[in-house]
């Protein structure tokens, strides 16, 4: 039952992505034109500047790093939203598969498709803007992997606000353009940059991309930062939820909107 609850969940997104085909398409366009209106601006601003070819593709990656992490945190808090606008969240909860391992399911679900979706958008956006990005894949998919349970963790959080709170897309839309700051612009040394969501990863994604590192060329102490920071969050995530989902059950507004 639990392989099957987790199959249709992957079906499922399949299925939104091909049935709202219009709405999917718009949003890959969208991604695009963002990306080339700030590619573009930078280049004619700095194109001049020693080095800036460094620069182009750390903005190539930490652009698609931002990208993963708002549909990453994106899936799992709008999922739960829109349960609660259709009003199914309780049946949600009341089916005999435990809710956790359904949003378990659908986050595993969503991190394997947003992963065949960014992915290839991202070598396609350095294909058309003439830069070549050196990435290993093995490093590329354990960066990815890693970093990105640092989003879900902070999806987990505000889905458990949304439970209580209901109407929060304000809230998340702040959020989603606030998370370029730490994806976008290189930490440093700065311990407290590097433990924001995904910045650590976005860091050495551009090691990757700039330098050619593997895995193996990391340093201890930057893999030790990427794995802390991402438990950190997911912990959080997953207690913040708990929290609130046992705060909504006693007030009884799981079935309210």
């Amino acid at each position: 039952m639990l392989l099957t609850v987790f199959l249709v969940n992957v079906w499922k997104g399949i299925i939104e992505f091909k049935r709202y085909f219009f709405n999917s398409i718009s949003f890959v366009a969208t991604i695009l034109i963002f990306f080339y209106l700030i590619f573009f601006g930078l280049k004619a601003v700095g194109g001049g500047t020693p080095n800036f070819g460094d620069t182009l593709d750390g903005i190539i990656v930490g652009y698609f790093m931002w990208l993963m992490f708002i549909t990453s945190f994106q899936g799992v808090s709008w999922g739960i939203i829109e349960e609660a606008q259709r009003g199914t969240l309780e049946q949600v909860f009341a089916s005999p598969v435990p809710f956790e391992f359904q949003l378990f399911s659908r986050i595993v679900g969503d991190l394997l498709l947003n992963i065949a979706f960014v992915v290839p958008l991202m070598y396609f956006a350095a294909f058309t803007t003439g830069r070549t990005l050196g990435f290993n894949l093995v490093t590329l998919l354990y960066l990815l992997l890693i970093g990105v349970l640092s989003a879900l963790g902070v999806g987990m959080m505000i889905g458990g606000v949304a439970l209580i709170f209901k109407r929060i897309s304000s809230f998340v839309e702040m959020l989603t353009f606030g998370s370029m700051a730490f994806t976008m612009i290189d930490p440093g040394n700065s311990i407290l940059l590097r433990s924001m969501p995904m910045a650590q990863a976005s860091f050495m994604m551009r090691q990757m991309a700039q330098h050619g590192a593997t895995i193996g060329d990391f340093k201890m102490f930057d893999h030790v930062i990427l794995w802390g920071v991402s438990a950190i969050y997911m912990g959080l995530g997953v207690i913040v939820f708990r929290f609130f989902e046992h705060r909504a059950m006693l007030k009884g507004t799981l079935n309210q909107y």
